[in-house]
């Protein structure tokens, strides 16, 4: 490295380190200097200069290097003292690169064989005839180690660990020699004495005494914990410094939740206006895990009050039995029902699976007067089953997900139900990115066949338009139609179902989006009709609380043109 200082004349007065640096052109390297300079304290007087540019130079120095650039040519100028706004100068040649000319890496102990271990050694960012590049090398390190932990190998440790520059052929040699030692397994569970916890953890384990560690099961078990609901932390760690004989003991501090836990809500929505939420949730009803809980929801058009009686099986998060009654009202665009259930479901999951499977059978009775229908009273006892799937990453700001349910009940007038029915419903969401675009597609599909249409209760006929519908509609404004004897149209709802969306966004600010939507679809009978459509623009802000979306949406169909603004608030899935 070669060093160039130009002096110019000096004064007593104060001196602000405003430096400019030329010569590099690769952002990364250029930030990284920049950095580096902005860690030396500035120069406040002329007498200072000398040890500012000494420092200048061994930062530039330092943050070139670790980028493989060991022959840079570094040309300080200092400012003007006669010029107020005079600057420091450092111009910069970075030279040639160093790259790797050898690479030896080598691991010996009982991880010598492990795949994983070995996948991680076959996709390190080091290779030979690469530039050198210290974050490489550090992140390499990193890597192995981590991986090694986590795998149990808790003796891991290299043996030899360089990097060995040859500044005259602008090659360097890396050598990383491991010993991994013995790998440990699972100990002893060592609980709290709560009898209940104990016997949830043990139906809850991921893996067996005696098994090789890993640790990413132990992040399973600290997952499914909080899940359940009945504990407010959760604490799942090993105790290697107590492991005997290579069995690492693992320990489990449980704090439960209150024995009653209460929680209270409120919402906005265009399709429903303002809504009330209230919750009241019992963990744990005796020593078998049972739980239990009520839910009561209002807004102005629809109110429900529900009660849900659980039964763990065998995993109290995905494999259980649910017990409910509850009561449903609704009082909006021509419908008028009162519904009454009792339900019992069956939740399971299968494993490596992502999918959530149920079973149910319902009983239901609704009184219901739908658009200028008399009023009907309709029994059923409904079997059916539900598959559904949830992914999603990105927290708040789900940036890629999907979403999908299918749902298939039926009845039966010869069991216990007024009529022959059969009813299929599906739905799915995508949500995907590309940089900072971002595509959400939508598809809602239904059918009913029965043996008497006019019996269907309204909560099981099909209704479209609102804001997770067709935008540019109303709330379940779209459906078949009759007309009163003031040419009025009263909803009849419909057989089918289909419904299409794509939304369309891009970020304009800090933590807002602009979006582009098309909607399109139908609630029909016979498919005849024209499909009613919506298309539309609005914004998505990420408040600190969660998504909130706007749109202005021009809504059209065979039967009327309409302009609707929507507003809700959650997630995209």
């Amino acid at each position: 490295m070669l060093l160039f200082v130009t002096i110019s004349a000096g004064s007593s007065a104060l001196w602000a380190a405003n430096v400019d640096v030329k010569g590099i052109k690769n952002d990364k390297i250029l930030t990284n200097v920049n950095a580096h300079i902005d860690s030396i304290e500035p120069p406040v007087a002329t007498y200072q200069f000398e040890q500012y540019q000494l420092q200048l130079v061994e930062k530039v120095k330092l943050a070139v290097e670790v980028y493989g650039y060991y022959q840079s040519l570094i040309r300080v100028n200092l400012p003007d003292a006669k010029l107020k706004n005079s600057r420091w100068k450092i111009e910069v040649e970075l030279g040639p690169v160093t790259t790797i000319k050898q690479l030896d890496i080598a691991l010996e102990g009982e991880g010598k064989q492990d795949p994983i271990i070995q996948q991680v050694m076959a996709n390190l960012p080091l290779s030979a005839n690469k530039p050198l590049h210290h974050a490489d090398y550090e992140s390499s390190k990193s890597k192995l180690q981590n991986v090694a932990l986590s795998l149990g190998y808790f003796d891991f440790k290299f043996t030899e660990h360089s990097i060995k520059v040859f500044e005259s052929s602008a090659t360097a040699t890396i050598t990383l020699k491991m010993q991994t030692g013995q790998r440990f397994h699972f100990g002893e569970l060592r609980f709290p004495e709560d009898q209940r916890a104990q016997s949830l953890v043990l139906e809850s384990l991921p893996f067996s005494e005696g098994e090789p560690y890993e640790a990413n099961k132990l992040s399973i078990l600290n997952q499914r914990l909080k899940q359940t609901q009945y504990f407010q932390h959760v604490l799942v760690r090993p105790l290697v410094k107590d492991a005997e004989d290579y069995a690492v003991p693992i320990e489990i501090i449980l704090t439960h939740k209150p024995r009653d836990n209460f929680d209270l809500g409120a919402g906005f929505s265009s399709d429903i206006g303002p809504r009330f939420t209230a919750k009241w949730q019992r963990p744990w009803v005796n020593s078998l895990g049972h739980s239990m809980g009520t839910e009561l929801f209002i807004s102005g058009p629809e109110q429900s009050i529900s009660l849900d009686y659980r039964v763990p099986i065998e995993d109290p998060v995905k494999n259980y039995a649910s017990f409910q009654v509850g009561f449903q009202s609704q009082d909006d665009n021509d419908t008028n029902s009162k519904r009454y259930t009792m339900s019992a479901t069956r939740y399971w999951t299968v494993p490596d699976s992502d999918w959530q499977r149920a079973v149910f059978l319902r009983l239901e009775q609704e009184t219901f007067t739908q658009g200028l229908d008399d009023e009907e009273t309709t029994r059923l006892l409904t079997p059916g089953f539900t598959l559904s799937r949830l992914r999603t990453k990105g927290g708040l700001d789900v940036y890629w997900g999907d979403k999908q349910t299918l749902t298939v009940e039926g009845a039966a007038d010869a069991l216990f139900s007024d009529i022959n029915l059969l009813r299929i419903t599906a739905q799915t969401k995508w949500l995907r990115s590309w940089d900072e675009h971002r595509v959400l597609l939508r598809a809602d599909l239904g059918a009913i066949e029965t043996s008497d249409f006019d019996q269907v209760p309204s909560s099981l006929r099909y209704f479209a338009g609102g804001d997770q519908s067709i935008r540019g509609f109303g709330y379940r404004d779209l459906s078949p139609f009759v007309l009163d004897e003031n040419n009025n149209t009263e909803l009849t709802g419909g057989r089918y179902l289909a419904v299409g969306s794509a939304e369309y966004s891009y970020p304009v600010a800090e933590n807002w989006r602009l979006a582009l939507f098309v909607d399109a679809g139908t609630a029909t009978n016979d498919f005849s009709g024209d499909y009613a459509t919506g298309i539309g623009a609005g914004v998505n802000w990420l408040s600190p609380v969660g998504p909130v979306r706007m749109y202005l949406g021009w809504g059209n169909s065979s039967y009327e043109s309409t302009t609707r603004l929507h507003f809700s608030m959650g997630p995209a899935l």
